[in-house]
């Protein structure tokens, strides 16, 4: 009988190890793919119980697994397949088998969308409008709490959600159109779950829209309503972290996922200034690229392959899925820059019509021309990158608002582009997301802010201009206060500065001084792709003067850097000039004797020789 109960035991025993040992695949990332990629081998991640020792296939030939691999960790495993280019698009069973217990997922292999319109990329004929969606405006209020993972709305709180969301940008996509711009960009807009994230930068879920913005096909909806506007869409890609919610954080795949542990990692900034310095320790170099930003921020190791092709082709993914246009990628020196390359070249392979801009966010021309592809600087490290963000310009530009710096500091930036390989893919900026806003460097001085518009938007790169920018808006010191909710884009405000009524006397100055450049700009090649000659600024005079021309146009801008009316005589430019003895001021449509001119205190001339 103790026999007999022995063996029922043993019996029962087995059964319960063979039931716990069924495989459970609760996700698979990505969740689809497409044929006729050139990335036709894709890698899935997939997320369960039991995965170890799994094995794997598909119903029929027309998939092929490459490999299986399996991790110490039984949550997660992944697979390699290979989609042939005479692949049918549909749904296609994959088999998962373990100790003879199966589960079967339908894995989705879609069409191409047809790629005219899409993936276009954007070059100097563009200009950017940045937004922080979630202070931009508020679309759908539905979606302003959605429950206690999500619940971070207070409008009345700087550092709160404030319930901006994607259907909000979609209603004002005309208001930029009109405004002048050719292109958007976001600031990050997958999920972010958690408080204190409402900038987008603590991501979560790399796959999924964040629910207070709305929803992937949400966001595919807004490029292609861009699209159809002749406006582009730049995505704000984040490789070097994640936010502490994200579900990796309470079960890492590998133990090496991340540089550095929840418990033991560093946070020390200090390493930032080590980027192409010749000298620097190797550790130091090591430092650099494993330091997290915030506790709240965990670091990514991207030396992880598995980690390295789930990044690729998460990228991939979204350029393909929705059509965007570019991408803009968050601290670039900080990831491997030997991943980065890569990621680079996986995406301009694909989608070689499209652009790439890195944010290197040193003050010094030699610093970010290394990261440009086809740099002529010794480097350490090879790069793909085909644009820099322009920080050195930027902060010539603040220093003068602020009073601190002259012109000079402005010419002298100008002078250092021998160091870059291309100068039309630098990205120009006066202020952004994370610097307070001209107008509050200024002072208030809007006279000031409309000089470095014009050169920001007359001498060479790709400018962009930070939502709100156009209205005078003028935010605070701290990234909350500067990222301030546009008037009329909440339903609490009271007035819609999105339209003209709606706007201060002030405001609608600055709007059409910004619209009617933007729409010149446009008309006039010559002053984003011409031929830029610059002259020294003499010191008693401080008044900068540069020519943009090419074979139909030529335009002068004249910028003065003080407070009281400045006579300038222009007999050194007379050459360019072609024996012409006038031109239009583009401002006031005013005749303009080009012998001599006057300027304003603090003023600025674009003028059309005629």
């Amino acid at each position: 009988m103790i026999f007999k109960y022995l063996c029922i035991g043993l019996f029962l025993t087995v059964i319960a190890m063979v039931a716990h040992t069924q495989p459970t695949i609760t996700k698979i990332e990505p969740a689809n793919w497409w044929v006729g990629m050139k990335w036709n081998t894709v890698q899935l991640m997939l997320y369960g119980k039991n995965l170890n020792g799994i094995e794997a296939k598909f119903e029929g030939d027309a998939l092929k697994i490459k490999a299986i691999h399996t991790l110490p960790n039984p949550n997660y495993a992944f697979i390699d397949v290979e989609i042939p280019e005479n692949t049918r698009a549909g749904n296609y069973n994959l088999w998962i088998t373990q100790n003879g217990k199966t589960q079967k997922i339908a894995y989705p292999i879609w069409q191409r969308t047809d790629m005219k319109g899409r993936n276009q990329g954007f070059n100097p004929s563009d200009v950017v409008y940045l937004i922080t969606p979630d202070r931009f405006a508020n679309g759908d209020i539905s979606n302003d709490k959605m429950g206690d993972r999500f619940n971070d709305f207070d409008a009345s709180k700087p550092e709160r959600r404030h319930g901006g969301d994607l259907q909000g940008i979609i209603q004002h996509l005309d208001y930029i159109k009109e405004a002048g711009f050719t292109a958007v960009w976001l600031n990050p807009v997958q999920e972010n779950a958690g408080r204190g994230s409402y900038h987008g930068y603590a991501v979560t879920d790399l796959y999924k829209i964040d629910p207070r913005f709305g929803t992937n096909e949400l966001y595919k909806t807004l490029v292609e309503k861009a699209h159809e506007l002749g406006l582009k869409v730049i995505f704000d890609h984040i490789a070097n972290h994640i936010g502490i919610e994200h579900a990796w954080m309470k079960d890492l795949p590998m133990e090496d996922w991340l540089n550095g542990t929840l418990e033991n990692h560093i946070t020390d900034k200090h390493y930032k200034h080590s980027t192409v310095d010749p000298y620097s320790d190797s550790n130091s170099e090591k430092l650099l690229k494993t330091f997290w930003f915030v506790d709240d921020m965990p670091d990514l190791n991207q030396q992880n392959p598995y980690l390295a092709n789930y990044l690729i082709q998460n990228t991939l993914w979204w350029m393909e899925y929705s059509g965007l246009d570019g991408i803009r990628e968050d601290t670039y020196p900080y990831p491997f820059q030997e991943f980065m390359t890569a990621w680079e070249q996986a995406i301009l392979r694909e989608y070689p019509n499209t652009n790439i801009v890195g944010e290197i966010w040193e003050n010094q021309p030699a610093y970010i021309a290394a990261y440009q592809k086809d740099s002529y600087l010794p480097t350490h490290f090879t790069t793909n990158l085909p644009t820099v963000m322009d920080f050195p310009l930027m902060d010539a530009m603040r220093g003068y608002l602020l009073g601190e710096k002259k012109l000079e500091g402005i010419y002298h930036i100008f002078v250092q582009d021998y160091l870059y390989a291309n100068t039309d893919n630098l990205f120009t900026f006066l202020d952004n997301h994370d610097i307070s806003r001209g107008i509050f460097h200024a002072k208030g001085n809007t006279n000031k802010v409309k000089q470095m518009l014009t050169v920001l938007l007359t001498t060479r790169g790709i400018p962009q201009i930070l939502y709100g920018t156009e209205i005078n808006m003028m935010g605070g010191e701290s990234h909350v206060e500067l990222r301030q909710d546009f008037p009329g884009g909440f339903p609490q405000h009271t007035r819609n500065a999105f339209t003209a009524s709606g706007r201060t006397p002030e405001e609608n100055e600055v709007f059409l001084f910004l619209q009617k450049l933007l729409y010149f700009r446009q008309q006039h090649p010559a002053l984003y792709k011409g031929q830029f000659i610059q002259y020294p600024l003499q010191w008693s005079s401080q008044v900068y003067k540069y020519i943009k021309r090419d074979e139909k146009n030529v335009f002068l801008v004249l910028v003065n850097g003080h407070d009281t009316v400045k006579t300038v005589e222009l007999a050194e430019l007379q050459p360019h000039f072609e024996g012409r003895q006038k031109g239009k001021d583009i401002f006031t449509n005013q005749e303009v004797d080009l012998k001599e001119v006057s300027l304003a205190p603090y003023g600025v001339l674009l003028i059309q020789v005629k």
